[in-house]
């Protein structure tokens, strides 16, 4: 008998935990599941779900990223309406304030199996006191209505536990997936990739996938970049992404007559082929789950320097830990590039024993098992 399993998540931006979701609701064995898959309005990739075929797509208006009690109780209600009509059997969250609030609507609904997969902790240092407790503390109510919580890694794993969300037995790891030829072996032009985005051709190029808001920590990428640019020529710098920051961003760039060296180029659809495109990849987040653009980067072939952070630790301890740097040491990720730019037969390989964790078939038929536990 097929299972409906209600795949939730807060809304379509461009990002790691939206990739998963939706790769999950299109490429479950749909002789085994009725998927149902529930976001909010106005995402980017709302078009990549209306294009999914053999689900049931619903769009929740009240489904919002920003906290709002009515908006918010209002999606609690409906949820719990949707799975008890449809009758769930599954109820798996994404993000932050779908994982909380739908949690809540399934226990109150009575779903069997409640899986939230945690891309990372909405709680963090950078936080204040008041929305940091806040966020914990909804996170260790929602932990006590799941059934399994699905880390992408081992140091969300520890930092849940450290804070006391969940119990140690109800975790297990399963890798965001990517699709690893894809990003091994794409092919690009890079004259006419990098002319595309006014840059220029013969220059050394350091780039960043990333949303532009606080956690990616752009202006950090910005604060690099000046301070390589004070000592090297031939070099310029390239961030693919877009968010609330553009405006101020924009404008800081102009004042300081930096748009020559330094692009911000919106969001791309080609992220593999920017990645072919770069000489190194820099990953200046201020906290993370497990960022798949880092590993999309080091699949691509690409030296790798991050900051000093949980999930950017995991992956770059595997490959080579010498370039990381802490969050705010700008005059250390400058000499990291440097070197790089000077030797560029730097070593960074993933050992072949982890490389199945990161493949999105494997993490596909983990889900699968997962959900007729």
């Amino acid at each position: 008998m097929k299972k409906n399993i209600a795949i939730v998540i807060t809304r379509l931006d461009l990002g790691g935990a939206q990739k998963i979701a939706l790769y999950l609701a299109d490429k479950l064995n749909k002789k085994k599941f009725n998927v149902h898959f529930i976001t909010g309005e106005n995402g980017y990739l709302d078009y990549e779900a209306k294009k999914i075929k053999g689900i049931k797509l619903v769009f929740l208006k009240s489904l919002k990223h920003p906290i709002s009690i009515i908006n918010d109780i209002i999606a609690l209600f409906k949820l719990k309406k949707y799975f008890i009509q449809n009758k769930i059997d599954i109820v798996h969250t994404h993000s932050s304030k779908a994982g909380i609030i739908g949690r809540f609507a399934a226990k109150m609904a009575g779903v069997k199996l409640i899986i939230h997969t945690i891309h990372g902790f909405p709680f963090h240092k950078y936080q204040n006191p008041i929305n940091f407790f806040v966020y914990l503390i909804l996170e260790r109510i929602a932990a006590k209505c799941s059934h399994k919580l699905v880390a992408v890694g081992e140091d969300v794993v520890k930092h849940g536990l450290e804070n006391k969300v969940g119990r140690k037995e109800q975790y297990l790891i399963i890798r965001a997936g990517i699709d690893i030829n894809l990003f091994k072996n794409a092919k690009v032009n890079r004259k006419q990739y990098l002319s595309k985005y006014g840059l220029d051709t013969k220059f050394f190029t350091v780039g960043m996938i990333g949303n532009l808001k606080k956690q990616k920590n752009p202006f950090e990428f910005i604060k690099i970049a000046m301070e390589v640019l004070k000592r090297e020529k031939n070099i310029q710098f390239v961030f693919a992404g877009d968010g609330y920051l553009k405006s101020r961003i924009e404008k800081f760039l102009k004042k300081n007559k930096l748009n020559e060296n330094i692009k911000f180029i919106g969001w791309i659809k080609d992220a593999e082929k920017f990645l072919k495109a770069i000489d190194v990849f820099i990953l200046t987040s201020l906290w993370e789950g497990l960022p798949c653009t880092l590993v999309q980067a080091l699949f691509s072939g690409k030296p790798c320097i991050a900051t000093n952070i949980n999930g950017n630790k995991e992956i770059m301890n595997k490959v080579n830990p010498d370039f990381l740097y802490e969050p705010g040491n700008y005059n250390d990720a400058a000499e990291k590039i440097i070197l790089l730019k000077e030797k560029r037969k730097i070593k960074f390989n993933f050992p072949l024993k982890i490389l199945k964790e990161f493949d999105l078939k494997f993490m596909l038929r983990e889900y699968e098992k997962l959900y007729y536990m």
